[in-house]
């Protein structure tokens, strides 16, 4: 079970977000978007809290390598959900990251997660990072799938 752990989704694909968005909700997280960018999904790490990611390599706006950094920077958890390969300098600037093909079941995702949240640290909080949303402007709402 995900415990009421935020998870962020960002994906383009409008059926997989929701697939994704209900197996995060069956499994008793609560869902962060899903968003179809990389700048909503930047500006939702800037202001709410999140506990872990599930993410498409190729956003709407774009790759997802600065969300990567992010995420990475603030120790937050995340699986790359892609039907493509890594970018480049993605891969080889963060050898270590844990990428699922897809297609792949929501639920199997989900599970990973809770595996990974489960090894974290119960004073690890995914809090917000002071500042991003005000780099990032604009309505992540509004970019939603």
């Amino acid at each position: 079970m995900l415990n009421r752990a935020s998870v962020l989704v960002a994906e383009d694909q409008p059926f997989i977000a929701l697939d994704l968005a209900f197996a995060i909700e069956d499994a008793g997280g609560i869902v962060v978007g899903p968003t179809a960018t990389c700048e909503g999904a930047l500006a939702l790490v800037g202001t709410v809290t999140v506990a872990a990611a599930i993410l498409d390599v190729n956003l709407v706006d774009g790759d997802c390598s600065r969300l990567v950094e992010v995420l990475s920077s603030l120790d937050i958890p995340f699986i790359i959900h892609t039907a493509l390969d890594l970018p480049p300098a993605l891969a080889a600037r963060f050898s270590g990251l844990i990428v699922q093909i897809k297609p792949c079941p929501a639920a199997n995702l989900v599970a990973q997660l809770e595996t990974m949240l489960a090894e974290r640290p119960a004073s690890h909080t995914g809090k917000p990072l002071a500042g991003t949303a005000a780099k990032h402007q604009g309505d992540a709402m509004g970019e939603q799938v």
